[in-house]
C-alpha cells in the first residue's frame, strides 16, 4: 500500500496547478491469467485527473479502488506519439478462504513503459530498482463528454492484463489556493 499512498500524494501535489477533473470516473481491468484471473471493477467514485505539467503535453492519472483491489494508472503524455507510454499498477487483495480481510496479504500486477524523461524526481527514485517493466498499448477516445482511455498489456512476468477508464469531462477550473 505504500505505493498508492505516494501515488496519492503525487496527485494531491499535482492539484495545485491547474486541471481539468474528471468527476465520477470509473474502470475496469482483467488478469488473462494465474491465482487472480477475472474482471475487477471500479465504481465511479474517485476523480480522474487530466493535467498538463510544466510545458509537457497534457497526461492523465487516476487511483481507483474498490473492496479487493486498487487500480493506478499515470500516462504522462495522452497523445498517439505516446500511446504505449503508460504505468498500471494493480493491487489484488489475496484473502484465502476463511481468513479475515484484517492482515491480508496482497499481490501486485504492474506495467511501467515510461521513460525516464517523462518522470518527476520522485518517480524515478520510486523505480530506481527496477526500471521499466511489462510492455503496452492504448488508446485514448473523447466521446460524450467523457473521455476512453483503454489498455491492454503484459506485465515482465507475461500476465495479460486489459482494461478502460473513463473519465466524465467536467468544466476546466482553478482548484482553490
Amino acid at each position: 500500500m505504500i505505493r498508492i499512498g505516494r501515488i496519492r500524494a503525487g496527485l494531491l501535489a499535482f492539484m495545485a496547478l491547474p486541471v481539468l477533473a474528471q468527476v465520477g470516473s470509473s474502470a475496469s481491468i482483467s488478469v488473462g491469467d494465474g491465482p487472480h484471473k477475472g474482471r475487477y471493477d471500479f465504481a465511479p467514485t474517485e476523480t480522474c485527473v487530466l493535467a498538463a505539467f510544466g510545458k509537457k503535453p497534457m497526461g492523465l492519472s487516476v487511483v481507483l479502488t474498490s473492496k479487493d483491489a486498487s487500480l493506478s494508472i499515470d500516462m504522462p503524455n495522452i497523445d498517439e506519439k505516446h500511446s504505449k507510454e503508460i504505468q498500471i499498477v494493480l493491487i489484488v487483495a489475496d484473502v484465502k478462504a476463511g481468513q479475515s480481510a484484517k492482515g491480508t496479504a496482497s499481490v501486485t500486477y504492474e506495467i511501467d513503459t515510461r521513460p525516464d524523461s517523462v518522470l518527476e524526481p520522485f518517480q524515478k527514485a520510486e523505480r530506481a530498482n527496477k526500471g521499466m517493466t511489462g510492455k503496452a498499448t492504448t488508446t485514448l477516445m473523447q466521446q460524450a463528454g467523457s473521455a476512453l482511455l483503454s489498455f491492454n498489456g503484459e506485465t515482465q512476468s507475461g500476465v495479460k492484463l486489459s482494461g478502460e477508464v473513463t473519465c466524465r469531462r467536467v468544466e476546466s477550473e482553478t482548484p482553490p489556493k
